[in-house]
């Protein structure tokens, strides 16, 4: 096994040594790129938090946890260490087909698919695209259209805003029209590794067994360097096709969800906001989920309803070109149940009133390096959901993380 892994290797690195000659030989036609970062992270949190991949992706503080003499085990610090954001991307182009410009892009990094595969290689992106002179089309794995990447805050934290701010990667047809200052995107999208929750955890079935993907539909506005965008999200799971009673069954969830956004980039800073309203949007690393809201007693044939949250957040950087200073600012709050909930929930946060952070951070940049330094507080409200969602008698709790940060870019 050693010795076969060591000869894919090799073809894979002779292939790329040849790479440059091809494109020599005709660099409008062929040719290959790579780059990416080498990234790592030291971490000092003051409580226990929740989130992914040992917790470098921290969505917020852990709820209280008591032992026998009623302590809170919760409130106790911890400190940690990751290179596993390290990223690698190739970017490949080619001849023009069907009148476009072609060229596709292939990024992996080290923090796995799972929590239990940190450290583990894993596909970010992967995508093909054709542009046209007005136009353009993707097809394959890239970020949700909720997650735009003018709009990505400029945190050092792997979060990246959430769970204020949406973080998925789909499997997507997208396709863009500009009219001078206008651009109309339309997006069909399916799920792989950001997914719904359901009676099987989180899973990509429920989005598949509904037949209909993730539709999408947004306009953006640029303008001297300054964009807006608004854009509307529909989206229908079917989480069983069987009941516990053992009958067939199509019942389904529809959810929907609206973002709107701005950039405005001045000659010194940028100043990003965003806000959105949505239903189920746990697949965004945000809190939101559905319900079981009527049960048929003869089949167990189940209705769904959503659970609701609203989002905004800001997020300011400065443009010098070796100091930079930032800061992020979020609010996310729990609206509560479309109906009264009789049965299960799927999803995140349904005990939870509201989230906010405050994050700023500095950077220092000296040629591919850059050094950076971001102070997190984070503070969270857990209590107990009514039948209509709303959370009752909440206790706060917050986490404040000291992240340092050092970054090779190549």
């Amino acid at each position: 096994m050693k010795k076969n892994k060591l000869a894919f290797l090799l073809v894979i690195a002779s292939i790329f040594s040849i790479m440059p000659s091809f494109a020599q030989k005709d660099s409008a036609k062929f040719g290959v790129k790579l780059n990416g970062f080498v990234n790592s992270q030291l971490m000092f949190d003051t409580r226990q938090t929740v989130g992914g991949r040992e917790t470098m992706l921290m969505l917020y503080p852990e709820n209280i946890k008591k032992d026998k003499s009623g302590r809170d085990i919760n409130a106790s610090p911890s400190f940690n260490q990751l290179a596993m954001i390290s990223r690698i991307t190739a970017n490949v182009w080619g001849p023009d087909a069907f009148g476009a410009k072609s060229f596709g892009v292939i990024e992996g990094d080290f923090s796995g698919q799972t929590n239990n595969d940190n450290n583990g290689f894993r596909l970010r992106h992967a995508y093909i695209k054709l542009n046209w002179q007005k136009s353009d089309l993707l097809i394959g794995q890239y970020w949700h259209p909720f997650d735009v990447p003018e709009m990505l805050p400029g945190v050092l934290s792997l979060n990246t805003g959430a769970p204020f701010h949406s973080f998925s990667r789909h499997i997507q047809l997208r396709y863009s029209h500009t009219f001078n200052h206008l651009k109309l995107i339309a997006v069909a999208a399916s799920q792989r590794d950001y997914t719904s929750d359901g009676p099987l955890a989180a899973n990509s079935l429920y989005l598949r067994n509904a037949v209909i993907p993730n539709m999408h539909l947004q306009l953006q506005y640029a303008i001297n360097g300054h964009l807006f965008g608004v854009g509307g999200d529909f989206k229908m799971l079917q989480p069983k096709l069987v009941t516990d009673s053992n009958y067939k069954t199509d019942a389904k969830v529809t959810s929907l969800a609206v973002v709107g956004f701005s950039k405005l980039s001045f000659k010194k800073i940028d100043i990003k906001l965003e806000g959105s309203w949505g239903q189920n949007l746990s697949e965004h690393t945000m809190l939101g989920g559905y319900f079981e809201k009527a049960i048929d007693t003869t089949n167990g044939s189940v209705k769904y309803g959503n659970m609701e949250t609203v989002n905004a957040w800001i997020d300011i950087t400065t443009k010098a070109p070796t100091w930079k200073f930032g800061l992020f600012a979020g609010y996310t709050k729990n609206l509560g149940y479309t109906n009264d909930m009789i049965g299960k929930f799927y999803g995140r946060g349904n005990n939870i009133d509201y989230v906010y952070r405050v994050a700023p951070r500095i950077t220092y940049t000296t040629g591919q390096l850059v050094f950076g330094s971001e102070f997190e507080y984070t503070a969270i409200a857990y209590g107990i959901p009514n039948i209509k969602g709303k959370v009752e008698k909440t206790t706060e709790y917050n986490n404040f993380r000291v992240l340092l940060s050092a970054t090779y870019n190549f």
